[in-house]
């Protein structure tokens, strides 16, 4: 396996710290206050031995160049963090004259107040029951932040049940590494196939199932208006597309889609698309909305699924101002028409810790705001235009309904609908590029199964029978 010099060169630190940090025998009268006497590295001599233990000629470690400067900067900044770190837990401990027991601070919570900044305001954040949804409010008066901003209470199955899911499918691995180790350049993408763990599952118990179905996935990278590394991973078919749905049945999203639909007097829900948003750094949260002039119908709902222990909030908000929140593992945050928010500034590449939450566009669909809902742009699926338009309409209603009846777990599918490639000559081999930007694909839509075909699909039929999970 070939590796670049940057990425032999962090590997090769660890290695080189570990040397460098090596334990001094105590003295009998060792006093924790005087722990950090015990520290010692020579910061030339740690990066020459990484340098050398990464297969650099001997005249090699002596060049003072962008990538020797960059290493040096991150093992350091690595190490003072790494430094600070057992100074905190040091001096935070309680030990006793006696015996000289020491015991640690108890560990602190993601959502550490701690770590809020004094130039963002802050938000109620109590514990909600699954389905229970709250506007969110300031908390220095408990004024509401904004009409379409809001926290919603998670079924304890939910967060689980989709780490595992990306996990056994694969995804969670290319979301953890990729930032680091492959990343894309901004307004790049690229494409993955995978199967269904569930699938999987259902074979192994001697299902009857057909041959293993292979789904596709998107990842890109946004442009540089966004400063950050951020990349976001989707489904790009509608097979895909339903696999998500079924995880989402299984960790009980149906309790967040009758609150969110209550609250917010819907008449209906749908579920859009599935997808994850991971970031390692952020210089400058990019303040946007995902939805506007659809009538408080159309809103992303937000779920943290990992994030560094280290990390302080992930979120903003803006209200009157620009506030700050985690996601926390209780609640996940919607936010709908003209909500304005972003990605909380961040640096977790000194302990290559990656930030990831799940994205999940859900809609009421009604003749009004068909247009605008057909024109979204954030994930390659469901595709923009008049197509994305007629697929989106024999979405509607089909989650949930204020009259009852619809949901997740029974769900039936939509309703019936074909597409044609709008060219000739279209190949099967070329609808996958990382190039085009999806254009070829979106051009022969038939050829590239961007549908599912309605005798696969069985409209009318319960999720479960046709996928066999």
């Amino acid at each position: 396996m070939k590796h670049s010099k940057a990425s032999v060169l962090s590997i090769a630190l660890i290695a080189g710290l570990a040397t460098a940090n090596a334990a001094e025998p105590l003295e009998k009268d060792f006093k924790y206050k005087d722990a950090l006497k015990y520290y010692h590295t020579e910061t030339a001599a740690l990066l020459k031995q990484s340098l050398l233990s990464a297969g650099f000629a001997i005249d090699e470690t002596n060049e003072v160049d962008g990538i020797y400067l960059d290493f040096a900067s991150r093992a350091l900044n690595a190490e003072k963090e790494r430094i600070e770190r057992i100074r905190d837990a040091l001096t935070s401990q309680t030990c006793s004259e006696g015996d000289g027991q020491c015991t640690p601070p108890p560990a602190k919570k993601k959502n550490d107040k701690s770590k809020y900044s004094p130039e963002f305001g802050h938000f109620l954040t109590h514990n909600l029951k699954p389905g229970q949804a709250e506007l969110m409010r300031w908390e220095h008066d408990g004024s509401i932040v904004q009409d379409y901003a809001v926290r919603v209470g998670l079924p304890p199955d939910l967060v689980p049940t989709i780490k595992a899911y990306v996990k056994d499918m694969g995804l969670m691995d290319i979301m953890t590494n990729m930032l680091y180790d492959d990343p894309l350049s901004p307004g790049d993408a690229k494409w993955f196939t995978f199967q269904s763990p569930y699938q999987k599952e259902s074979l192994a118990e001697g299902s009857n199932t057909d041959e293993l179905r292979n789904f596709t996935w998107n990842v890109e990278r946004p442009d540089k208006k966004w400063k950050s590394d951020m990349h976001w991973f989707n489904t790009a078919d509608e097979l895909s597309h339903e696999e998500g749905l079924r995880v989402l049945a299984k960790g009980g999203f149906d309790q967040v889609l009758a609150g969110i639909g209550e609250k917010m007097g819907l008449d209906s829900l749908n579920i859009d698309s599935f997808g994850f948003v991971a970031v390692t750094n952020c210089d400058r949260g990019f303040i946007h909305t995902d939805w506007e002039d659809v009538d408080g119908r159309a809103f992303n709902f937000l779920v943290g699924i990992e994030s560094p222990d280290q990390g302080g909030p992930e979120l903003i908000v803006e209200g009157d101002v620009k506030g700050e929140i985690y996601y926390g593992s209780n609640a996940g945050i919607l936010v709908g028409d003209g909500t304005r928010h972003g990605t909380r500034e961040c640096d977790h590449r000194a302990y290559r810790g990656v930030r990831i939450a799940c994205s999940i566009y859900l809609s009421d669909v009604t003749k009004d705001n068909l247009e605008v809902l057909a024109g979204d742009t954030t994930s390659i699926f469901p595709p923009t235009g008049k197509t994305a338009a007629d697929w989106v309409w024999t979405q509607r209603g089909r989650h949930w309904s204020k009259k009852g009846g619809r949901s997740l777990v029974d769900d039936v599918g939509r309703k019936p609908f074909s597409v044609e490639d709008e060219m000739e000559g279209c190949k099967k081999h070329l609808c996958i590029r990382d190039d085009d930007e999806g254009r070829y694909r979106n051009s022969c839509m038939k050829t590239c199964k961007v549908f599912m075909y309605d005798e696969d699909y069985k409209p009318g039929t319960e999720r479960r029978e046709v996928y066999g999970y």
